[in-house]
């Protein structure tokens, strides 16, 4: 059972490796610098379904997307006519209600408007009326709990307020004392707060927001935040809403430098990807963008999609840990065509880059192309690639194949550990019916095991199986050692089939049915244990008849202390006996 246990626990620290190993994932993120960017979602797609098919861990083009927006960067939030009429309906049917008393009602309206403030603030707070209407919103919502809930509720609220609209000043004669009092109160604990907000951009000079409200031009700070998370903006173009950084602010001075140039180029709606004014943009900012958007998402590599030409695709591997080396790390150059490359096109350029390989698939025969790790392969490059794994299975396949590999092996090694107290049962099921010792209950124990390793071994067999085109990776062609694994399989089927068939015969009595003599005792022990057909000596004569009951025909008797005795009774009386 030790042995049983031992196995868990590596097997367990083998799918615990494997899966710490199969976090890294690729990012596929398009490029284009002219205007035709309609072929982007689709060869993405593509490319992320080809390199799937070949073992390769990819990001989810929605996913990669959130998590960009909010670990870096966001587009800012639009408000159509309607939204915006709703929330200002929303705002003035609170007021009205507040004025009637119905603090219940109001404070229903007013929630819903606040929510609306929070999901747009940087858009609201843009200009300062309605800024100041954000404001006074909130302030409604201090009233309404005030009247309704607790006092420390409504600070909460207070606070809030001057957090989502920085250095904003109430309408004067639209709050009660009751309202202003606890403003000023929440005024002068700010005032005491350390937190400190820096920001600095590229190009220098531009215009910042701090959730919509203008700071100035950068650099610029802004002192005396409450702890939380704020929107920044920077926007050297007036006309041009800037992409919103979410910041954390706590104690001490926080510091966000914003790139406007990157903030222009990458997009992040549906599908994180990049669009240059030009060419030259493009190869000057392509590695350095990408390697960015890669830091901001979490992913290992970065795949960069392009369109070299108007009937040419590359996807160019970019590794995170080369430090922003220009030269890729894969390459793959294929046709295309208005409807997008062929899968078999996208199935060689998978491949390229699982294996670390740069290769122009356009011409008739694979061309190698300059590659960092200096291992591309010359005009009969097809062929090359027979050799070399495609890639390691989809992360949710590796972990299934992993955590059955160890599931194969501990019911392999249960079944296997079991032989050894069925053999213990099985010699002392012998002793019993001889008459010399043994447990009545050594029978039913021998079949129990029995049937536990059965079930463990079959269990542990299918398991192995089906791991084997889950965990191994996926190649051309069959391995040498795969054809001597197959080998191996099939010699030992043979034997086991073989065995079977001369194996000795089924006694005449069932094995299962109480009051079954010696030797078909020992014949069901012998066909379960082929390894221990050496006899093992009894007692002295008279001391095992004395022990045995007393049968016609001859007698095989086979006890611990290892001697043998072969005899013969009749109808009464001692026989002689023969010696072995």
């Amino acid at each position: 059972m030790r042995l049983c246990a031992l196995t868990v626990l590596c097997s367990g620290l083998l799918v615990t490796s494997g899966t710490a190993q199969a976090d890294d994932r690729w990012l596929i993120v398009p490029i284009s610098s002219s205007a035709d960017a309609e072929w982007m979602e689709s060869a993405v797609t593509q490319a992320r379904t080809a390199l799937i098919e070949q073992g390769t861990d990819v990001w989810p083009l929605d996913e990669a997307a959130a998590r960009f927006e909010t670990e870096s960067s966001a587009p800012a939030t639009t408000l159509s006519e309607h939204e915006l009429e709703r929330w200002m309906s929303l705002s003035s049917a609170g007021v009205n209600d507040l004025a009637e008393g119905d603090y219940k009602k109001a404070l229903e309206q007013l929630n819903v408007a606040q929510d609306l403030s929070r999901k747009a603030i940087e858009e609201l707070n843009r200009e300062p009326e309605r800024a100041r209407r954000v404001f006074d919103t909130c302030l409604y919502i201090v009233r309404a709990t005030l009247a309704t809930e607790s006092e420390s509720r409504a600070r909460a609220v207070a606070r809030e307020c001057r957090r989502l609209v920085p250095r904003a000043e109430p309408s004067p004669y639209m709050h009660p004392p009751v309202v202003t009092d606890l403003l000023s109160q929440i005024d002068a604990l700010q005032a005491k707060q350390t937190g400190e907000l820096r920001v600095a951009s590229s190009p220098p000079g531009c215009a910042a927001r701090l959730n919509g409200v203008f700071l100035g031009e950068t650099p610029v700070s802004i002192g005396d935040l409450f702890p939380g998370t704020y929107r920044v903006q920077v926007e050297c173009v007036p006309a041009k809403r800037g992409r919103v950084h979410f910041v954390t602010v706590g104690a001490g001075r926080t510091e966000r430098h914003v790139d406007a140039r990157f903030d222009d180029s990458v997009a992040s709606r549906s599908f994180v990807h990049l669009r240059y004014a030009n060419a030259a943009d493009e190869q000057a900012h392509r590695v350095a963008d990408v390697l960015r958007i890669a830091d901001g998402v979490g992913a290992s590599a970065v795949v960069a999609v392009s369109m070299s030409a108007q009937d040419t695709m590359e996807l160019e591997l970019i590794e995170v840990a080369a430090g922003g080396s220009t030269a890729p790390a894969a390459l793959a150059r294929i046709s295309t065509s208005r409807s997008g490359p062929s899968n078999s096109d996208l199935a060689q350029a998978a491949g390229a880059l699982g294996n670390g390989r740069c290769v122009d698939f356009t011409s008739r025969e694979p061309v190698a192309l300059p590659c960092r790790r200096d291992e591309a392969i010359g005009a009969g490059g097809a062929s090359a690639l027979d050799g070399w794994p495609i890639g390691r299975r989809p992360r949710g396949q590796f972990i299934a194949g992993l955590t059955l590999v160890g599931v194969g092996f501990a019911g392999l090694v249960t079944g296997y550990a079991l032989l050894i107290p069925r053999d213990a049962a099985g010699r002392d099921w012998v002793d019993w019916v001889d008459g010399i010792g043994g447990s009545p209950s050594s029978q039913q124990k021998w079949f129990d095991l029995g049937t536990g390793i059965i079930v463990s071994a079959s269990v542990g067999a299918a398991a192995l199986v089906t791991a084997m085109p889950l965990a191994l990776p996926e190649r051309h062609k069959t391995p040498w050692w795969g054809w001597l694994a197959g080998a191996g399989g099939v010699g030992l089927a043979v034997f086991s089939i073989a065995y079977g068939v001369t194996v000795e015969a089924e006694p005449a009595t069932p094995c299962s049915i109480d009051g079954v003599n010696t030797s078909e005792v020992r014949t069901c022990f012998d066909r379960s244990a082929p390894d221990h057909h050496a006899p093992r000596l009894s007692l002295a004569t008279q001391q095992s008849q004395a022990r045995t009951p007393r049968r016609s025909g001859p007698q095989w008797c086979v006890s611990r202390s290892a001697r043998s005795v072969l005899g013969d009774s009749g109808a009464g009386g001692d026989v002689p006996t023969s010696r072995v």
